[in-house]
């Protein structure tokens, strides 16, 4: 084997490596506890109620379930899920905020399971996600960001989807971002309302499982450094053999 297919079965090797740590980057759940088990944080959080990277804050009156009452079955692999039953305009269901490192040009995507188990009201879009970058405590809250280098998927935050009936149905909403600058974190949040379901004295169950937040990166700028120097390396062996 000559000095430039040495190189070149070297290069490999590299490049092997690192795709296998990129795949399992990018295989990485970042939602904090993704079955609604808990235990619960406070709500509202705030910079002093712990609750940051701590999980699911429960508002409007929804429940963690084992959905033991239910003629359906939990999403394969939990043991716990998130139940509302909202009949109001005020909303049901919960939210937690997170800060991971910031990855630039990259797409996160929140995924979610839902169904429910008892049929549908008048009001045929009772479920949305949201998923937004956040700033940092200003008082009051956590401000969500938008503009600039923030981009979301048209239907983040949006009450366009309606769950399966007896069928866990999967819904997604993606965020990214080519600047970081003003960014503290990431807000995640399942949420029904059904203000205008008919009939009034119907309460319909919508459970929510299973939630995901993944990041998919471009290449990341060490990445690029070592597949230069992968380069430099073999041409400085070639003019050494030569």
């Amino acid at each position: 084997m000559n000095i430039f297919n040495k190189v070149l079965a070297c290069g490999s090797a590299v490049v092997a490596t690192l795709a296998i740590s990129a795949s399992t980057t990018q295989a990485q759940n970042l939602a904090v506890d993704p079955n609604f088990g808990g235990a619960f944080t406070a709500n509202p959080i705030t910079p002093t109620s712990g609750g940051v990277n701590n999980g699911w804050a429960l508002y409007g009156g929804s429940v963690t379930t084992d959905m033991s009452l239910s003629p359906d079955n939990l999403y394969p692999g939990a043991t716990s899920a998130l139940l509302t039953q909202n009949t109001t305009w005020g909303g049901e269901g919960a939210y937690q905020i997170i800060t991971p490192t910031i990855s630039l040009n990259s797409t996160y995507t929140f995924t979610l399971q839902a169904l429910t188990d008892n049929g549908f009201t008048s009001y045929a879009t009772p479920l949305a996600l949201n998923l937004h970058f956040v700033g940092p405590w200003n008082g009051t809250a956590y401000p969500v960001l938008s503009g600039g280098g923030i981009t979301e998927s048209a239907n983040d935050g949006a009450f366009v989807n309606e769950p399966g009936l007896h069928t866990w149905t999967s819904f997604s909403v993606s965020i990214s971002t080519s600047d970081a600058t003003g960014i503290y974190g990431i807000v995640l949040q399942p949420q029904t309302i059904n203000g205008s379901g008919t009939p009034a004295a119907f309460t319909q169950n919508i459970y929510f499982d299973g939630a995901d937040l993944e990041v998919s990166p471009v290449p990341e700028p060490t990445t690029l450094a070592l597949a230069g120097l992968g380069g430099a390396f073999a041409l400085s062996m070639i003019r050494r053999r030569k």
